[in-house]
Order: C-alpha cells, then sequence, then structure tokens
C-alpha cells in the first residue's frame, strides 16, 4: 500500500484500492470515511456529515441513504445496518443534536428512555476521553437485544443518541454467548466517539 492511498480519502480512491468490505463497497457510506487505514481491527475512521464528531466505522456496516437526515451542522439522524463476522445482523440508530448541553443531561436520558418505550437504568461509563459523559442501558424485546446509549460533548455542545439493536436466530445457549461478547464491543465502540472542536481537532 502506497502513501498516497493512505492520504487519499477513501471516496477519491480507485475502488480497486479499496479494502473489499462491505461498507467501501457502498458508495454512499465510503464519502463517510475518512481512510482505508483501521483504527483497529475491523473499524474504519469515520466523520459526520456534520463535522462535529468522529468515531470507528464498521466494515461490515452501510448507512441507508434514503434515511439519512442532516440539518446544516446542527443535527443529523441515520441508521447503519451490520453484518457481523458471527452471523447476526445488527443495526445503530444514531441522532446527533449541536445544541445539547451537559448540565441537561438527565432530561436527555429521559428522552431515549420515553423513545425506547421502556422504564430503563442508565449506567454512567467513563470514556477514554474526559471530554466526554457516557451512558448506557441494556434491555431486551420482540426477539431483539439492546443496548441504548447517550454521550455527551463536556467541553462544548453537542450530544448523540444511539440504539444498538441485534437479531439472534441461533440456539439460547449461543445466542447468550453472543449478547455477552457484544456487551464490551459495543461499549468500546460507543467509547471511540471523539467530538471536533472548533479548529477541527
Amino acid at each position: 500500500m502506497n502513501n498516497e492511498n493512505t492520504s487519499t480519502k477513501p471516496s477519491e480512491m480507485n475502488p480497486e484500492d479499496l479494502p473489499d468490505v462491505r461498507a467501501f463497497n457502498d458508495e454512499f457510506t465510503r464519502d463517510f470515511l475518512q481512510s482505508i487505514e483501521e483504527t483497529r481491527e475491523g473499524y474504519y475512521p469515520f466523520l459526520s456529515g456534520t463535522g462535529k464528531y468522529k468515531m470507528d466505522f464498521p466494515a461490515g456496516g452501510i448507512i441507508g441513504e434514503k434515511g439519512y437526515a442532516l440539518k446544516s451542522d446542527n443535527s443529523e439522524g441515520y441508521l447503519i445496518g451490520i453484518r457481523n463476522k458471527n452471523g447476526t445482523e445488527s443495526s445503530i440508530n444514531i441522532n446527533y443534536d449541536s445544541f445539547k448541553k451537559a448540565d441537561e443531561v438527565d432530561s436527555y436520558l429521559n428522552n431515549l428512555k420515553d423513545r425506547i418505550g421502556m422504564e430503563v437504568e442508565f449506567k454512567r461509563l467513563n470514556g477514554d476521553d474526559e471530554g466526554l459523559l457516557l451512558y448506557y442501558t441494556y434491555y431486551e424485546r420482540n426477539g431483539f437485544y439492546s443496548y441504548a446509549g447517550y454521550v455527551q460533548n463536556k467541553e462544548n455542545t453537542g450530544g448523540i443518541q444511539v440504539i444498538y439493536k441485534t437479531k439472534c436466530t441461533a440456539s439460547k445457549k449461543e445466542c447468550k454467548e453472543i449478547k455477552n461478547n457484544d456487551k464490551d464491543r459495543i461499549i468500546e465502540w460507543m467509547k471511540s466517539v471523539q467530538f471536533v472542536s472548533e479548529d477541527g481537532k
């Protein structure tokens, strides 16, 4: 792999030079990916359409173009559909709003509870970046096991609601193992979110 390819955005590269994974094979998704170099195994660097946050993006994921919504750099909503290596399929629903403030997190968590439609308890996590407030909860419904999370920018305004669902059709024992393995993976993914400051860093 030459240096030119590592510094060129994937959307500007020859498709033949891209990794043969689902995220790069989808033209719309490819526009958000910043490099063909993995951030960690199975993930690539993603920059949101607002330019306000970045995160690790799964190699097996694509963003649904028809459901993608962007309002200037103030709000953004989209669904990521993922084919996992363990044979399951997941979806991540992401909603970003630039106005959200750290001192109003409780109201945002209540709003997320209303979206879920269940009484759940959010746990506080310490993100790798001390500039983050990170919360998550787990619930099951209609054959899906799900994680809901909220990521708040402490240094400035801006917050992200996340609902991560996985459908498992394997045996109960196998699904339990997959569910337990997914917990750490999903939390690690949420911790990859980084808000971009006004100077672009």
